[in-house]
């Protein structure tokens, strides 16, 4: 079998099987769960996004990690092969989820508002008679920061307006469902705190202008508010709004343009497939095989000659059965002796997350005001008096999908760091980089908000790779200080999106790069004596 065939009939075959069966049953269980039986609400970019990124994963991690080191020569390799295949699942999935929201719904004629409680729930409305209630509404005012360097300066206010039949049902103080705006201004985040005060209240008076010649008539459908981040600007507007009792009334936006152009072209879902799983392919196509190492080996991919053959082309006379795969680490979590402080660092980060989802707060992401009351750094107030600030927003993080990813940097640092440096010694590293990094973010970052464990686990990683290089003369050390160059590399190009504190992120890495320096010779004598086994440390715990 020549070397194209084997990697079609064990590669590309099935892992084309596998992405096709990953889009239909994510996009299935989506329509089944969510829009047809609306089980439960879910935060919309969650849904439509990170789910399928993350959830593209798994099948990578589990089943195809050992097919794809068949044609991956070294580490940094193996990463790129199975980022593509995760992006030719997730990339498709999330644009055929998007096609679906807005496919899927259906357009519900109303004559008057009233008759929303006796038609089918639908995700849009046409409405023909209907008065808009102008006095009694309700607002809510926020801002935050964008741009790749945290440039942007951005102001929002929501308003909620009742929907109600007629002018003279003002009087009832209730509505059958609210009418919503959202209006919006960005700025230079350059601007003193002051600048900042004057420019929002120049921007509520310009909107206030706006919403006063708006007749509020020249719409076309209106559309469920999802479950999101304006859709809970949108609630605490309802909560303003003290005149009326309707909480839990539809929530609606209006659209202007015709039902047939809200969605996008389906010709973008054939090609985003095309696109990103061609690009797999053809990396695995022009890849060489190469020789697996034994306890590598994939006892579904390999047969007994293969697995023979190998071993004698490694110079050995006799088979030898290859070493089974080592099971998953399910202890990684569990705190025990010589292992207490990355697991309880995991915990409480967590811990503090819940809190906060639980308190209303938010799940996918959380509103910069909620983060600065519960202890997130921020110039203004740290500088003047407040420096406690720079300790607890270690703990705190934006939302869901920045507490995870934090957590799994932190339990591969901590993992690998609290068998070489003792658990004092690791949670003094931690905070120590941490502090930096918020010093370092208030120091580059005048009017920002900032929070997360980023910063002092970019502080491990700089212990980590100070060490690395101090061991670079052993081959495993040194293949392990490549795949850490790209990675550490790899994310602070992330750091150049918005909303990333790169500043952060370099103060951590620098600090812990500078105490690793002192740290390293005493890390190598305890690796090199669990090498030799005559120690006993945390990797002997069960």
């Amino acid at each position: 079998m020549s070397q194209l065939q084997a990697k079609f009939r064990q590669i590309i075959i099935p892992s084309l099987l596998t992405v096709i069966s990953f889009i239909g049953l994510y996009t299935l269980l989506h329509w089944l769960l969510f829009i047809k039986l609306e089980l439960f609400p879910l935060d919309e970019e969650l849904l439509l996004f990170w789910l399928p990124f993350l959830l593209s994963w798994v099948p990578v991690l589990v089943w195809y990690r050992h097919k794809i080191k068949m044609v991956a020569a070294n580490g940094t390799r193996e990463f790129v092969l199975q980022l593509f295949l995760a992006l030719s699942m997730a990339i498709p999935t999330i644009v055929v989820q998007h096609y679906l929201v807005s496919a899927a719904g259906t357009l519900t004629p109303l004559q008057k508002i009233a008759d929303i409680s006796n038609a089918p729930k639908t995700k849009y409305y046409s409405l023909k008679d209907f008065y808009i209630d102008k006095t009694n509404i309700g607002v809510v005012n926020d801002a935050d920061i964008s741009g790749r360097n945290n440039e942007n300066f951005n102001m929002h206010i929501y308003v909620v307006l009742p929907i109600l039949d007629k002018a003279a049902d003002t009087a009832s103080h209730q509505c059958q469902a609210w009418y919503t705006i959202h209006y919006f201004k960005t700025l230079s985040n350059n601007l003193s705190g002051d600048e900042k005060e004057a420019a929002f209240k120049t921007f509520a008076n310009e909107t206030e202008l706006k919403f006063d010649k708006d007749s509020m008539k020249t719409f076309t459908y209106l559309e469920r508010v999802p479950v999101s981040e304006a859709g809970t600007a949108f609630q605490k507007a309802i909560k303003e709004s003290k005149s009326i009792s309707a909480s839990n009334a539809p929530v609606l936006m209006p659209k202007f343009g015709t039902f047939q152009e809200r969605n996008s072209s389906p010709i973008w879902m054939p090609l985003s497939f095309l696109l990103f799983f061609g690009i797999w392919a053809c990396i695995v196509v022009y890849a060489p095989l190469r020789e697996v190492p034994a306890d590598e080996l994939d006892t579904d991919m390999h047969t007994i000659k293969e697995r023979h053959e190998h071993h004698e082309y490694q110079g050995q006379q006799q088979y030898q059965a290859p070493a089974r795969p080592r099971k998953p680490n399910y202890s990684v979590l569990k705190i025990r002796k010589g292992y207490v402080v990355t697991p309880m660092l995991i915990y409480i980060n967590v811990a503090v997350y819940l809190i906060m989802a639980f308190s209303g707060l938010g799940v996918l992401a959380f509103r910069s005001d909620d983060l600065l009351k519960w202890g997130a750094d921020f110039r203004p107030y740290t500088i003047n008096g407040q420096w406690w600030r720079l300790v607890t927003s270690m703990f705190l993080h934006g939302g869901l999908m920045h507490v995870a990813m934090n957590m799994y940097g932190l339990l591969f640092a901590g993992s690998f760091l609290e068998r070489l440096l003792d658990s004092k010694k690791l949670l003094i590293v931690y905070m120590i980089t941490g502090i930096v990094a918020s010093l370092a973010s208030i120091a580059w970052h005048p009017e920002t908000v900032s929070v997360g464990a980023s910063g002092a686990i970019f502080g491990l990683f700089g212990v980590i790779l100070a060490f690395l290089i101090s061991d670079r003369k052993n081959e495993f050390s040194k293949g392990l200080l490549m795949n850490m160059l790209f990675w550490i590399g790899f994310n602070l190009m992330l750091g150049l999106n918005e909303g990333i504190d790169n500043a952060a992120h370099i103060g951590g890495l620098v600090s812990g790069l500078i105490i690793g320096y002192f740290l390293a010779p005493g890390m190598k004598r305890k690796l090199e004596d669990l090498r030799q086994g005559r120690m006993t440390g945390t990797s002997d715990e069960n």
